[in-house]
């Protein structure tokens, strides 16, 4: 029996099977692929049937198959499970870049065909979104554009009232300078020398700018200079290299690195002399540790100092048993070579002294440059650290033999001083079976003790000896300087005779003349009194007649609205600080709020896929599906 029903209106466009997993997904998630940037196949449910397409989520509106016509095949409508599924989709948010706010589910089953025209009406959305957002950021960056130049001009504006305030305040001390001298009665003399001070001690500043700065101009010429020299010898030593042959050009690479390797070398070898030092450190202190070792270390220094001693009290002792002329041979001889040893330790002293303040004077130099330099650039910086490793490295490899020989050296006498300690505690562990430590121990004291009075007496006997011969000398010097001091006062007092007759000559016989000198001078001094007490009245007057100008001044300044006037442009200078400060932070929030470029480059992006997909044919094949 034929149906009735009219046939179901075959769309426009291939429908094809649903994609794969399309039966598992909700009706509520058509919408994902362009909310996430991507413009795959439809994820609807059902084909639509002959009454027409579901509404899509941009509202309840009629679908471009809402008419129903005669079909020409008796086909029955395709009515899946998931088109008479109510399904209850929760509202989740989306955000697209800041594009879009909050997407809430539509009901229904959503559109179910996706062609072409649905797409390009997305895009069209999209596209008036990403041009309305890049319309209002750029607005936002005319506006801080504004602000920022409206800035610069408050801060000029600030700039030229700061320097008014600034000319208003030295006006303002100056009249305060003055009335305080008019207050303390100073006299114009005394104000007019500090001017001249004042004027000298600024004209000595200037000077000592100026050569500074000219000095300073010095420095960076000779810096340049330095560095075009610099880089003119990497350039010579470069172009040099290029010249090379390619086997001398090799045989430099070689020996480059064999230069690294050895550094390393040279580098493993300071680590493993330091780890030797570590353990002979670690040695010495177990050493020094031990009460017997210091013990025997202390009588051994105490032995040497009273053998020398004895050989010196020794050779005193022969040196007494001379005669009187031999020993004073020998004392002259002693004294001639230890004023020449104080000479030449005063020599090496004033020596050291020069070398000292040179150095430093040198780093003073060296200081006030760096401090100079400080702010001058990080790469400059940095060429100084790598000079200075560069020099340091060289010296270091110029006298790594001195100090390898140096540290070798300091090896070799300290595996001596532990030879010789193993051979000490050597023979105390084999000493006669009869004779304790503790015995062997008190013998020695005993001999210290013994020692230590025959030193005392030596001593004693030496200062005894000394005391004798400074007294001997003493004498001897005052009979040989009696003499030179006899003929030194004869020739002072001829020379005060000499003086004494010439005074007598040139002074005190010219009495009628001085006096006549006298006189004329005493006249001088009064004429002069007479002019400096006329022009004391004159200048009396004359500052009476300042004071009356000055209350007259003082008394316009009073009435005038100058302090008003400043006191105003001071409560403009804190409101333009407060708008400033105002400004700068709205300026701040405004730049934190408006870093915009993560966000245009993420929509530029997604813009060049989209278009990349539109232009490629079977994106714009999959598009028309």
């Amino acid at each position: 029996k034929p149906s009735l029903r009219p046939p179901p209106r075959r769309l426009p466009g291939p429908v094809g099977p649903p994609p794969p997993g399309a039966a598992t997904m909700r009706p509520g998630t058509m919408m994902s692929g362009m909310q996430t940037g991507g413009l795959g196949p439809p994820m609807g449910g059902a084909p639509p049937t002959a009454g027409g397409r579901a509404p899509t989520a941009q509202g309840q509106r009629m679908g471009t198959a809402s008419r129903t016509r005669q079909g020409t095949a008796m086909q029955q409508p395709v009515i899946g499970v998931g088109a008479l599924t109510e399904v209850q989709v929760s509202g989740r948010p989306m955000t697209t870049q800041g594009v879009a706010g909050m997407k809430t589910g539509a009901m229904g089953p959503k559109r179910q065909i996706y062609d072409k025209t649905y797409y390009m009406l997305e895009l069209r959305k999209r596209s008036q979104e990403l041009v309305d957002e890049v319309a209002s950021l750029n607005k936002e960056i005319n506006d801080i554009q504004q602000d920022n130049q409206l800035y610069l001009n408050l801060e000029k504006r600030y700039d030229s009232l700061v320097k008014t305030v600034r000319a208003l305040e030295g006006d303002l001390a100056d009249h305060n300078l003055a009335t305080d001298k008019q207050r303390t009665d100073t006299r114009p003399e005394e104000v007019h020398h500090m001017y001249m001070i004042m004027r000298q001690q600024n004209e000595q500043q200037r000077n000592d700018v100026d050569e500074i700065f000219l000095e300073k101009r010095n420095h960076e010429e000779d810096i340049a200079r330095i560095d075009q020299e610099i880089a003119s010898i990497a350039r010579a030593a470069e172009d040099r290299l290029n010249e090379l042959h390619p086997d001398q050009r090799r045989e430099y690479e070689d020996l480059r690195e064999e230069n690294g390797r050895l550094g390393q070398d040279v580098y493993e070898a300071r680590e493993e002399l330091d780890q030797v030092n570590g353990r002979l450190n670690t040695l010495e202190a177990h050493l020094r540790s031990d009460m017997l070792r210091t013990r025997y270390q202390q009588l051994s220094t105490v032995r040497r100092e009273l053998e020398e001693r004895l050989g010196s009290l020794e050779q005193e002792v022969q040196q007494c048993s001379m005669s009187i002329p031999e020993q004073r041979d020998l004392l002259l001889s002693r004294v001639k070579s230890d004023n020449a040893d104080i000479v030449a330790a005063e020599k090496q002293n004033s020596e050291l002294k020069l070398d000292c303040e040179r150095l430093r004077a040198q780093i003073r130099d060296v200081t006030a440059d760096a401090q100079e330099k400080k702010d001058e650039g990080s790469d400059h910086q940095k060429y100084e650290i790598l000079f200075t490793k560069d020099k340091e490295m060289t010296q270091f490899i110029e006298s790594f033999s001195d100090s390898k020989a140096e540290e070798e050296k300091k090896l070799k006498e300290k595996q001596d001083a532990i030879v010789n300690l193993l051979q000490n505690i050597s023979k105390a562990a084999v000493l006669p079976s009869d004779v304790t430590p503790e015995s062997h121990l008190r013998d020695m004291e005993d001999e210290l003790d013994f020692k230590s009075k025959q030193l005392h007496n030596s001593e004693t006997t030496q200062n005894r000896l000394e005391a004798e011969l400074a007294k001997r000398e003493g004498e001897l010097e005052k009979i040989e300087s009696l003499d030179v001091k006899i003929s030194l006062e004869l020739q002072q007092i001829e020379a005060k005779m000499r003086q004494y007759e010439n005074d007598i000559a040139t002074k005190y016989d010219l009495v009628d003349d001085m006096r006549k000198q006298g006189e004329a001078k005493m006249a001088d001094l009064a004429s002069r009194k007479a002019l400096l007490e006329a022009r004391a009245q004159a200048l009396r007057q004359q500052v009476g007649f300042l004071k009356l100008r000055h209350d007259s001044k003082r008394q316009q300044l009073s009435d005038d609205q100058t302090a008003t006037n400043l006191e105003a442009q001071e409560q403009k200078i804190r409101q333009f600080g407060q708008t400033l400060y105002t400004l700068q932070s709205f300026i701040t929030q405004k730049n934190s709020e408006s870093d915009f470029r993560s966000e245009m480059g993420a929509c530029l992006d997604m813009a060049g896929q989209i278009n990349k997909i539109l232009q490629d044919p079977h994106g714009a094949h999959l598009g028309g599906r």
